[in-house]
Formats: structure tokens, C-alpha cells, sequence
């Protein structure tokens, strides 16, 4: 596969995986908030499934249009470095699940199955092939690393907040 043609696989299994969150999620909030400390119950309480859907709606949309903007233009270097920046961040999603799996629930957690069946293998195989290829300049490569994890925590639980304010 060409890169223009394997990027769209980053989108697509990364909604395989949120529609599996969005499945179970509702389910497993109520333990998930009987289980964290109680500092971070204040924090993760006012969060409703419903805007949980809707952050994974978007981060999906944003995906799509990311690996749209990277096909139409493969001559960007920043529309690919934000294709591997979203599978650097679901690698990053990856360890998060398959820890909250054996923490949280000792066993099942709502996204685990995709995420390491499907994201764990292509995100390695991805960024593997994108350094082996040299896609981008190895900096710009390693860049991806700090980046996600701002993505992952920070803006992530920004997204969820901002959710919050939007109207019903």
C-alpha cells in the first residue's frame, strides 16, 4: 500500500474503536466512578455518556478530515504529521485501555478488544514504516511523542468539558 492509500486505515479503525467505547461506555460508567479515588470521581461525575458520544464524534470527524487533508495533499508535511500524530495518540490510548482493563476492571474495559487487536498492531506497523520510509524528518517523527500525550490528557479532557457547555 502507498501511504496516501494505508493513512485512511487511521481513521477508519479509529472509529471501529470509538463505536465500540460508545457501545459499552454507558454501561460501565457507574463502575468506573465507584471505582477512582475520590478526587477524581468530583471530576469525571458531572460527565454524561451523552457527551462522551459526542467527543468520540468528533475526534472521529477530525480524524477523517485529517486523513482526507493528507490524501488530497500529499505533498504536506503537516497534514501527515497530524495523520501520525492521531495514531501516535491512539497507540498512546492503547496502553490507557489495556491499564484501566486490568486496574479498573479486571478484565474487560469498554474499548479494549479494537484497541488491541486492531490499533496496537497497525499503530506499530505505521509509525515503523513511516520512520523505515522516512516519511518525515526523524525530529518531526519524534515529535509525534510529546505531542500525544497533550492530545491524549489535556486537550482530550478539554473536549470532554467543552461538551458539557453544549446545549441539549
Amino acid at each position: 500500500m502507498r501511504p496516501r492509500s494505508v493513512l485512511w486505515l487511521v481513521p477508519l479503525l479509529l472509529a471501529v474503536h470509538n463505536a465500540e467505547e460508545a457501545l459499552f461506555f454507558p454501561r460501565y460508567l457507574p463502575f468506573v466512578l465507584y471505582r477512582l479515588p475520590a478526587a477524581w470521581q468530583a471530576v469525571i461525575a458531572p460527565l454524561t455518556t451523552g457527551q462522551v458520544g459526542g467527543a468520540l464524534a468528533i475526534v472521529t470527524a477530525v480524524a477523517f478530515i485529517v486523513a482526507w487533508w493528507a490524501y488530497q495533499r500529499p505533498q504536506s508535511g503537516l497534514a501527515l504529521w497530524l495523520v501520525l500524530l492521531i495514531q501516535a495518540t491512539v497507540l498512546l490510548n492503547v496502553v490507557w485501555h489495556a491499564a484501566a482493563a486490568v486496574v479498573l476492571f479486571g478484565g474487560y474495559a469498554p474499548g479494549v478488544v479494537s484497541a488491541l487487536v486492531l490499533n496496537l498492531p497497525f499503530s506499530i506497523y505505521l509509525l515503523r514504516r513511516a520512520a523505515r520510509e522516512r516519511w518525515l524528518d526523524p525530529r518531526a517523527l519524534w515529535a509525534v511523542a510529546p505531542a500525544a500525550i497533550v492530545l491524549h490528557g489535556p486537550l482530550l479532557a478539554a473536549l470532554l468539558v467543552l461538551t458539557e457547555r453544549w446545549p441539549r
